[in-house]
């Protein structure tokens, strides 16, 4: 018989070292780093692969509860959406290094051209946690540019000149809609909500080599094929103030990215429609709901069921959650 819906689940984060990483996250999250020689670069948080750390589900995936309880784990309207696949993925980026540029499809993209991937496009959101004086990022371009005037600047390596480079600092939200040409710049902690796929077009990569020796493979034809070129838009996204005492930084149609910071208790609900996804950023609020209670440190993630219900923070804290749509 399979054990209910009825409590969070917590999950353990899963390290990944990249070239570009900044080795601060171990020692955050309390979490041994797999092996490797490059420094540590992203904790994926929640996403179809976390396994859950304890109770009746430990050591089972989000995606085998997922397609084991359906619309009970991830709520109705993500499963009429996408069916018993998990639709989010979480994560924290500790970037020592400036990223690639890179560009992410849409969903239509990525079904006629990826459809044996299993993958659909990918809209994502940023919330900056730690920002060096000087950390920027890139979001689009300065000034608009044809296809073959920005692969003519990714030939010759002064795409840089086409950027547009905005300064960030802790708090900034930042949303990359699918198409959006974008990077973190070095010195820069995030926590980003995203859907659940890792298609990603590289356009330049600073001239940088892999761990073969190599330079890092472009993906030239599809990244210009969907990357928006008219320099238009904000990166930044205006905050909505919920009645629920949640501030939603980013939305889009496949989630909400909220974020509270508890100073006594804040009571929510998933409804039926919905799962949660929270992390906490800082503090050590408790989380309690009908069958219990628990404390959660920075780092730590917990799916709320759609099936759960009724459930609150108390203490103080900062934390975000991610819903999907």
């Amino acid at each position: 018989m399979l054990a209910a819906m009825d409590a969070p689940l917590f999950l353990v984060p899963e390290l990944v070292r990249r070239l570009w990483g900044g080795d601060t996250l171990p020692a955050l999250l309390g979490v041994t780093p797999p092996p490797g020689d490059e420094p540590v670069a992203e904790a994926w948080l929640a996403y179809a692969g976390s396994v859950v750390a304890g109770g009746p589900h430990a050591g089972d995936t989000l995606q085998a509860l997922a397609e084991a309880h359906g619309a009970q784990l991830l709520g109705a309207a993500a499963v009429a959406r996408s069916g018993a696949r998990v639709p989010l993925l979480a994560k924290l980026l500790d970037a020592g290094l400036e990223l690639s540029v890179q560009v992410h499809p849409g969903d239509a993209y990525a079904l006629r051209h990826h459809r044996e991937s299993g993958h659909v496009g990918k809209t994502e959101s940023w919330l900056v946690l730690h920002a060096e004086p000087d950390a920027e990022i890139v979001w689009g371009l300065a000034r608009p540019a044809g296809v073959e005037e920005v692969r003519a600047a990714i030939r010759d390596g002064t795409l840089d000149e086409l950027l547009r480079r905005v300064p960030v600092r802790p708090g900034d939200a930042v949303h990359n809609p699918a198409g959006t040409v974008h990077a973190v710049g070095a010195g820069s902690m995030i926590y980003e909500l995203q859907q659940a796929s890792d298609l990603t077009y590289r356009l330049w990569d600073h001239g940088r080599v892999g761990a073969d020796g190599r330079p890092r493979e472009l993906h030239l034809a599809h990244g210009l094929a969907v990357a928006d070129l008219s320099a238009g838009g904000s990166p930044h996204p205006s905050p909505a103030y919920r009645p629920d005492g949640w501030i939603t930084r980013a939305t889009c149609p496949y989630y909400r990215l909220d974020e509270t910071h508890v100073r006594s208790r804040l009571a929510a609900e998933t409804d039926g429609e919905a799962m949660h996804v929270l992390t906490v950023l800082d503090g050590t609020p408790v989380l309690a709901w009908s069958g219990g209670r628990a404390t959660l440190s920075a780092g730590r993630t917990a799916v709320l069921p759609a099936a759960l219900g009724a459930y609150a923070l108390e203490g103080s804290g900062h934390v975000v959650r991610g819903v999907p749509r």
